[in-house]
C-alpha cells in the first residue's frame, strides 16, 4: 500500500463547506441571543453543516489488487496508514465493508452467507461488494466467481441485465408507490415495504421520482440536505407479496 494513501483518499474538500452562513453573533436572525455555536448558527441558517467527502477510488482499486492474498496481512497494512487517531481516517476504514464482505460464513450444506447493513443474512446472489474474505482459508476472492461457481447470478450481473433492458425500451418494474409517503422498493432482489414521514423531495423541493427516489429509499437514510427521514422499513411476507402480485427474485 502506497504511503501516501491517507492523502490521495481526503484530498478533497468537505462537502458544504463553501455554504454555510456566516456564523458571527452579529448576523445571528434570533434576536437577544448573547452565546451560540458557530455550527448551531450555521445550522439554522442553511440546515445542513459540513460532512466528509473523501475519495475512496484508490482505496477500492487497491482492494481489487489483493485479489488472493489473506486478508489479515492487507488488513494490516491499512492500519498502518489509516489508524484510529483520526476521525477522517475512522471514516475511510467505516467504508471498507463497502467494497469486501469480511463476515462470511459457510453454512453445514456448504452454502455461503453474509450479513448486510441492517443484520440481515444474504446469499451470495445479493452481496453488493466486489469482494468477500472466504471463512475457509481467509484469502480474497471475488464475488462473481463464487455466484458462477455456485450456479447463481450475482447481484452487479442482476443490474446489468436490467441497464440492458432498459436500454433496449423495457420497462423494469422495481418501484411502487402506494401513497406519497408508503412505497414498495425492489431493492438486492427483495421487495421491501418504506413509510417516510413526508412526501421524498431533494433540496430543491422537487418530489423524488423514478431511479434517485429508489437509491434515497434503499440507502436506509435520506440525504442530510433534506427534511424528510425513513421511518419504517419491512421486507415483504409471502402473503404481501400474493396480495401485491408481486415476487422476489
Amino acid at each position: 500500500m502506497r504511503e501516501d494513501m491517507f492523502k490521495v483518499i481526503v484530498e478533497r474538500p468537505r462537502w458544504g463547506s463553501r455554504h454555510g452562513v456566516r456564523s458571527k453573533l452579529r448576523h445571528d436572525k434570533v434576536p437577544d441571543r448573547k452565546r451560540a455555536t458557530g455550527r448551531r448558527m450555521v445550522l439554522e441558517g442553511m440546515g445542513w453543516t459540513k460532512c466528509l467527502n473523501e475519495n475512496l477510488a484508490p482505496l477500492k482499486r487497491y482492494l481489487n489488487k489483493q485479489v488472493g492474498r489473506p486478508w489479515n496481512k492487507v488488513y494490516s497494512e491499512i492500519s498502518a496508514h489509516l489508524d484510529t487517531s483520526s476521525t477522517v481516517k475512522q471514516h475511510v476504514r467505516d467504508h471498507l465493508t463497502d467494497f469486501i464482505l469480511v463476515d462470511v460464513t459457510v453454512a453445514r450444506d456448504g452454502s455461503f452467507m453474509a450479513s448486510n447493513h441492517w443484520g440481515r443474512p444474504m446469499a451470495p446472489d445479493q452481496w453488493w461488494a466486489k469482494l468477500y474474505v472466504d471463512p475457509n482459508d481467509g484469502l480474497i476472492k471475488r464475488t462473481d466467481k463464487l455466484c458462477r461457481k455456485l450456479g447463481l447470478r450475482s447481484y452487479r450481473d442482476k443490474l446489468r441485465a436490467d441497464r440492458k433492458r432498459r436500454a433496449q425500451g423495457e420497462r423494469v418494474h422495481n418501484l411502487r408507490g402506494l401513497t406519497e409517503t408508503r412505497f414498495l422498493v425492489k431493492l438486492k432482489g427483495c421487495w421491501f415495504q418504506i413509510d417516510c414521514d413526508h412526501a421524498p423531495m431533494d433540496k430543491f423541493g422537487r418530489r423524488l421520482q423514478g431511479r434517485e427516489l429508489v437509491e434515497q429509499l434503499g440507502g436506509g437514510r435520506c440525504d442530510e440536505t433534506i427534511s424528510w427521514r425513513i421511518i419504517a422499513k419491512h421486507q415483504l411476507s409471502k402473503k404481501e407479496l400474493k396480495a401485491h402480485k408481486l415476487s422476489n427474485d
